[in-house]
């Protein structure tokens, strides 16, 4: 479980030496304890309850260079930092964007789970219920931050937020299926499907 501050201290340290032409591209895989963060484009109104409020239900919070709105990271969500110079590698952001909605999609239907991207909204969902989020930013031409997968999230942790500013259902991939795949194997093949995709 790796605390949210030090895995985005460590992401930023490494989009910076890329962004300088040093080091390589990168993909960070972990599980934060329970945190919202917030994008540039988060509204007070997307956080249902006060600051206070959600310290006192044990939840850290933190604004973030991302684009998008309010998100939940928590125990039982693979998550994943995507350090890519788009450049070096021939990408736009549109054709990223595909390449890592395609790449949580496939991954998921390795559990079982037919998921499917939707053009009016990021991530992946399942008819309607949002698996999982992308959110990135991109400075010097280097990406950062990425996407999450809900595993065998407690979502009832998504109430005290709007997530991605909608009012969508959240859904994960043992609420879809009754079993609890181990992360390790969700990370191995969000990995191989991304290498697939953005290689």
């Amino acid at each position: 479980m790796t605390p949210y501050p030090e895995a985005l201290e460590r992401m930023r340290r490494q989009h910076a030496e890329r962004a300088q032409g040093r080091g390589r591209d990168a993909v960070i895989c972990c599980e934060h304890p329970p945190v919202f963060t917030l994008g540039r484009h988060a509204e007070p109104g997307h956080v249902l309850l006060p600051p206070e409020e959600l310290a006192a239900k044990g939840f850290a919070m933190h604004q973030v260079e991302r684009g998008g709105q309010v998100t939940y990271h928590g125990p039982g969500q693979a998550v994943v930092y995507l350090i890519i110079d788009l450049k070096a590698r021939g990408l736009g952001v549109r054709r990223l964007v595909e390449g890592i909605t395609q790449a949580i999609c496939r991954s998921a239907a390795r559990f079982g789970v037919r998921a499917a991207g939707d053009p009016d909204r990021p991530g992946a969902w399942v008819q309607g219920r949002k698996l999982a989020a992308i959110g990135l930013a991109i400075q010097r031409g280097v990406t950062m931050h990425g996407l999450a997968l809900n595993v065998s999230t407690d979502l009832s942790r998504f109430k005290y937020i709007r997530p991605c500013g909608l009012d969508a259902p959240i859904t994960s991939l043992s609420a879809e299926t009754g079993l609890v795949p181990e992360l390790p194997r969700v990370y191995d093949s969000l990995y191989e499907e991304l290498v697939r995709e953005l290689a």
